[in-house]
């Protein structure tokens, strides 16, 4: 922190600006290695006022950071899932929300790798700091019901950030595994699996990119997903999925739209009228997983 503060000067910062970060810092550090050591008020008060001040001088700075529309990142916990099909030499990978069913999950999105490309898959989900492997991370009674499904491979928990998780596994996605298996356990034919992916893609674009609008940020959102996030562009679901994503990008301000998060999950139901369920919730793209 004292370094950070310290740059300040390099991008314009005054001297008493500096000075009155670092009081703050100063007093922080001493009520949190010496908190027995009395805190008066009115000093408290008086760096508390600096404080302000030198905060009013950074933000008339013109650094970029400043005046950036905040991106919240949403935290998930998923349960990820792997079984081997050898006659078909492919590692399904399930991702699944925590659920009051009895089963103790709901499934939200497939994936389908090549068996040999587990090894490294593994290697990369066991060093990020955001999966934990293996019974003890899963608990007992959601691994015995993994488990006692037919070649079941091994399982673990992601917390964090699902688009991070999305795009690992879309890395090691083979298309024509996907188009191999039976149609409804296709990634391609499941509206979350697709739904997920184009949310991600979508949040992406309006991140980089909040200007975008109609053909051009169609195209835009269907290039991502189908390089980030092994979503097929062009299908029946996933041209419904982004006509709900396009007029809800529509309705919200372009001065607005880098604040957009998602996907977040809600227990709601598809139905004839509404067969995509996504929806705005505040800042965040919701899509219903039923």
């Amino acid at each position: 922190m004292a370094e950070l503060i310290r740059k300040l000067a390099a991008v314009g910062a005054q001297a008493a600006t500096i000075a009155n970060l670092d009081a703050l810092r100063g007093l922080y550090n001493t009520s949190k290695h010496d908190p027995d050591k009395e805190l008066r008020l009115g000093e408290a008060l008086e760096v508390v006022r600096r404080t302000v001040s030198a905060l009013q001088d950074i933000s008339g700075l013109g650094i970029a950071a400043v005046d950036a529309p905040f991106q919240p990142d949403l935290e998930c916990m998923v349960y990820v899932g792997f079984w081997d099909h050898y006659v078909g030499g492919e590692t399904e990978v399930g991702l699944f929300l925590p659920s009051d069913h009895w089963m103790g999950t709901n499934p939200i999105s497939t994936f389908h790798i090549p068996l040999l490309k587990w090894d490294e898959l593994k290697t990369q989900l066991v060093a990020n700091p955001r999966f934990r492997r293996g019974k003890d991370a899963l608990g007992e009674q959601l691994w015995a019901s993994f488990s006692k499904e037919g070649d079941f491979l091994d399982a673990g928990v992601w917390q964090g950030d699902i688009r991070e998780l999305l795009t690992l596994l879309s890395l090691h996605n083979d298309r024509n595994l996907e188009e191999s298996v039976i149609p409804f356990l296709a990634r391609q034919n499941n509206f979350r699996s697709v739904g997920i992916g184009l949310i991600a893609a979508c949040i992406d674009v309006v991140r980089s990119s909040p200007d975008l609008e109609g053909a051009a940020f169609r195209s835009a959102v269907e290039e991502r997903a189908d390089s980030e996030y092994a979503v097929k562009p062009g299908t029946t679901i996933g041209n419904g999925m982004l006509d709900q994503l396009t007029l809800i990008i529509e309705r919200v301000p372009t001065s607005q739209r880098a604040s957009l998060a998602g996907p977040i999950f809600r227990v709601r139901e598809a139905t004839d009228d509404k067969p995509y369920p996504v929806t705005l919730e505040g800042s965040n793209i919701a899509l219903g997983v039923g």
